[in-house]
Formats: structure tokens, sequence, C-alpha cells
């Protein structure tokens, strides 16, 4: 999503004048209160959302919300807005079908950017924004503002993979692969608890790369290999993109340290398990010596230097 999506604009290109598709959407469920209307965000914690929707911030608000259902007694078709001489003209009409309509519902002008004059616009209880982020990239940011008027559910990783859903895929063919993952991601939650660290769902990783592009258990054993590698990668990101930069190396090598009870990592990553004498230290990151475990950490992708 853009600014563009969000206001009146000018198309230099086509030298037209723009509603953007936000905008739209908004202004159709206004006129239509029985057709739901829904603006999905995928991966908003990319975007600044909080500054993005800033000239939205005072309409979605709880007690603005109306079902509009019954209210509007002569809906205007849609209009485009080339069919007005000019957008001021649409406003004005728009803003008199509002005041006429809607004139006990709470309004919030809209800056028109082009001249200026404000779209006055409502806040109907058909229209929905959802939006899906994820903590495991960057930290999820959103200001008071913004948190006040949302309802956030946070999806808890560890209960994800013990879901009814995954359980009917496994087969006897992938059931240590999904147990190693289950497990790689419990001694995960148990060492940060360790080193204090409560908020495990923004390390912890849920189940969809164990899940290949057919929607079935990945069983080639490469592919299950760079998985695991990746889940190591997706972690050190986590603690990075939260701050923790410091607990990457340390961490990591708990993490290895532990996963030698489970047979199948033991036998797929037995490299990191070749040097006895090595698996006993205490990773001090002050030491030279544990050069040799940072090369270790460095081939699963959880090396921070």
């Amino acid at each position: 999503m853009q600014n563009t999506d969000l206001a009146i604009s000018y198309d230099p290109i086509n030298e037209t004048i723009r509603f953007g598709e936000f905008l739209q959407l908004l202004m159709k469920a206004i006129i239509h209160p029985e057709t739901p209307y829904v603006v999905f965000l995928d991966d908003f914690h990319n975007q600044d959302i909080s500054s993005l929707l800033s000239e939205y911030t005072p309409l979605f608000k709880m007690q603005q919300k109306r079902d509009l259902t019954g209210k509007i007694v002569n809906p205007p078709n849609y209009p485009a807005s080339e069919e007005f001489d000019s957008v001021e003209k649409f406003i004005v009409e728009w803003n008199e079908f509002i005041d006429k309509e809607l004139k006990d519902v709470p309004k919030v002008p809209i800056t028109n950017r082009v001249s200026g004059s404000s779209l006055n616009l409502v806040f109907p209880a058909n229209f929905y924004l959802l939006g899906a982020a994820n903590f495991n990239e960057k930290t999820l940011n959103i200001f008071a503002d913004w948190a006040d008027r949302a309802k956030i559910e946070i999806v808890d990783p560890i209960t994800i993979q013990e879901s009814e859903a995954l359980r009917e895929k496994v087969t006897e063919e992938t059931e240590t692969f999904v147990n190693t993952c289950k497990t790689l991601n419990k001694k995960l939650k148990e060492i940060l608890a360790d080193q204090l660290i409560f908020d495990y769902e923004k390390y912890c990783f849920g189940i969809w790369k164990v899940v290949d592009e057919k929607d079935e258990i990945i069983t080639d054993e490469e592919r299950q290999k760079e998985v695991v590698r990746f889940f190591f990668s997706m972690i050190k990101n986590a603690l990075i993109y939260n701050n923790k930069n410091s607990y990457v190396n340390i961490i990591g090598w708990k993490l290895i340290i532990a996963m030698k009870e489970n047979e199948w990592f033991e036998n797929h990553f037995s490299d990191l398990y070749a040097n006895e004498e090595l698996l006993g230290k205490k990773l001090d990151e002050d030491d030279d010596t544990d050069r040799e475990i940072f090369k270790l950490l460095h081939t699963m992708n959880i090396y921070d230097n």
C-alpha cells in the first residue's frame, strides 16, 4: 500500500484525477452497507502503518463505527471522477449526500491533496481492515493510537506445531523430521527462558517451511536439512531485530548442544559433534580458542560477529 492508494491524487501520465483504491473501497462500503468490504495488508510490518494511515486515525475509532444498513434512502450510483467536470464538483456532491443521508453519523474530513478541499467520510461497520505481520522478521511496531484501535492476536508457534492440521499430514516417513522441528522449537523456548527471555513467540517458529508448495511435509533429506538451517538463521535474525545481538552465539551454541539428544539432528549434522572436547566447552566470546565453535555456528547460519 502506498500514499496514493489512500487519497485523491493527480496522475500526470494520464492527466486525470485518481481516487486511491483504499479510499474507493471505503466510499463503496459507505454506499453499500449490506456488503462487507475487506482490506487485507500482508506483511504490514514492512511499512510504517501508523504514519501511512495517519489521515484516517481520527476516523477509525470504535465509538464512530456505525451500521449504516437502512440509513441510506437514496444511494447514489458510485460515480467515476471523470463523469464530473471537476473533482471539486464531485466532492461537493459527495459531501451533500453524506450530510443528507447520514446527518447523525460522526464525520471526519479527508484532505483532497489536489485542491485542498475536504471529502467527508464516516466509519461504516461493514468495512474491515485486517493485517498479518511477522514477529520473526522485524519487531512489530504500532503506535499507541493504532494499537488502541486494533485487536491484536499473537499466534503461538509452538501451539501451531501441535495442531491437528499438521498431525494429519504426518506420515511414517516424515514423523521423525517433524518431531525434530518440534524439539528444536521446545529446546529454544527453554534456552530463552534460561536467558530470562520470555517473549518466546518472537523467536520460535511455526510450520510453514516444514510443508512444501504442494501442502505436503517435505520428504527430501537435503531439503529437510535446508529447512532446519533456515530455522537457525531465522532465530538469529529475530534476536538481532529485537536488539539481542549479544545472545546470538550463546543461544546458537546452547541449541546445538541441546539438539545432540535428537537422533535425526545428530545424524544429519554429524560434523557439529565430531569434536567431543569442543562439545564440553562453555562459550566465551573473548577466548580466541572458541573460533572453532564460531565456525560451527557459521555453518548453521546462527553466528554473529
